[in-house]
């Protein structure tokens, strides 16, 4: 990242008061502040600031798989035969921390500071592991084409786990 000089002399500024504000973190602050100075741009993102920012249609892709997920686990044990359901598919894995990594750190924030939504998801990690996105829209997308049902039947849960279902009328 290229920084103006006017950029750098006010950054080196700011680590300077972090610093003297914060005295256990100063050799940290310090290191900062001279790869700002010196002019490293190798050196000048911290750890803690994404290079990525992440589109407000993307933040919202990732609420309606999170809803997705709640509608799905709320109507399956809402169900009386729960034959041919695996509760392993309907239960939210999270996002692949190498591959979707903004997915996962937003899940993990707006789950987290928007008031604790969704615990009922018992949701313990945010990586799955794995990439799950693809699956995920695949199974997103059949739920709003049933109108996405906070209250599915058998046959709606089956459908949008992958499933085919004759005749589902939405």
């Amino acid at each position: 990242m290229a920084l103006s000089m006017t950029e750098r002399w006010i950054l080196s500024n700011q680590y300077r008061i972090l610093a003297a504000l914060y005295p256990d973190e100063a050799e940290a602050l310090a290191e900062r502040r001279e790869a700002i100075e010196s002019g490293y741009e190798a050196h000048y993102e911290p750890d803690y600031i994404y290079r990525e920012t992440m589109s407000v249609g993307a933040c919202d892709e990732v609420v309606s798989i999170l809803n997705m997920f709640r509608a799905l686990k709320r109507s399956y044990e809402a169900l009386t035969d729960k034959s041919e359901i695996e509760p392993d598919l309907i239960t939210f894995r999270g996002f692949d921390g190498n591959n979707e990594t903004m997915c996962m750190a937003y899940a993990r924030y707006f789950c987290k500071h928007d008031g604790g939504r969704f615990r009922e998801l018992n949701i313990k990690d945010f990586d799955s592991h794995m990439p799950t996105l693809a699956r995920y829209r695949q199974m997103l997308s059949r739920w709003q084409g049933i109108g996405s049902s906070h209250e599915m039947t058998k046959e709606h849960i089956l459908h949008v786990l992958g499933g085919r279902v004759e005749g589902l009328a939405g």
